[in-house]
């Protein structure tokens, strides 16, 4: 219930085989983890101060009401049994976030913002109901899919290169909101091209529904 901290060099490993629950602060710093069972977070888990390691979660991590995910170490992370936020706070850093070995969903109540989102060789499926969605900034990539069912609003604000994006339930919105983007060639219920830039199609499109475009945000469709 208060604070642990566990340190060490490159090579230092911490393995938790059964649960973990932090009802304190667990600030992980510079070493390898793993939990291989679920992780349930009340309090605080933070990387921070020394950058190096793995850390991976094999069970479910539920970022419970009140609590709070900082990653301002920019470590990379490997979930294995999806991840839900229902938190006050979730700082991913620049750190990519794979998702890795069985399918998978990225959930909760609370908006959520991830950098670097890899999914590989899995499908992982965005069922966070927060009105402000899953958010991707930076980069979505892998050799895996990511789907957005219905009601599901899905954020790009940076590079899609992942290999299959399914967006056809109905409703369900994927908006390209950075600046000059490639639009992932698919099809979609709801498309939303937003903000700045060119958006430019990465191959056929189809839009079931509604194509919004908002701010100053150009489309070339390759016509």
């Amino acid at each position: 219930s208060g604070t642990l901290r566990v340190a060490g060099g490159v090579g230092t490993t911490v393995s938790v085989l059964g649960n973990v629950s932090v009802t304190g602060t667990l600030d992980l710093r510079g070493c390898n983890f793993t939990a291989s069972g679920s992780t349930s977070i009340d309090g605080t888990m933070s990387f921070t101060t020394a950058a190096g390691g793995t850390k991976t979660f094999s069970g479910a991590v539920t970022i419970n009401a009140g609590a709070t995910w900082n990653n301002v170490i920019n470590e990379d992370v490997t979930f294995r049994g999806g991840l839900t936020h229902n938190g006050t706070t979730f700082t991913s850093g620049t750190g990519i976030y794979t998702f890795d070995t069985n399918p998978q969903n990225i959930a909760g109540t609370s908006a959520i913002t991830i950098s670097s989102l890899t999914v590989t060789g899995v499908t992982v499926t965005n069922t966070n109901t927060n009105a402000a969605g899953l958010t991707v900034s930076t980069a979505l990539a892998g050799t895996g899919g990511l789907t957005n069912p219905a009601n599901g609003l899905l954020n790009i604000s940076g590079t899609s290169t992942i290999t299959t994006l399914t967006a056809t339930a109905n409703p369900n919105t994927v908006d390209f909101n950075g600046g000059a983007q490639t639009v992932n060639a698919t099809t979609y219920h709801h498309l939303t091209l937003s903000n700045t830039g060119a958006k430019t199609a990465g191959g056929a499109i189809t839009v079931n529904g509604n194509l919004t475009m908002s701010g100053s945000a150009s489309f070339d469709g390759g016509i």
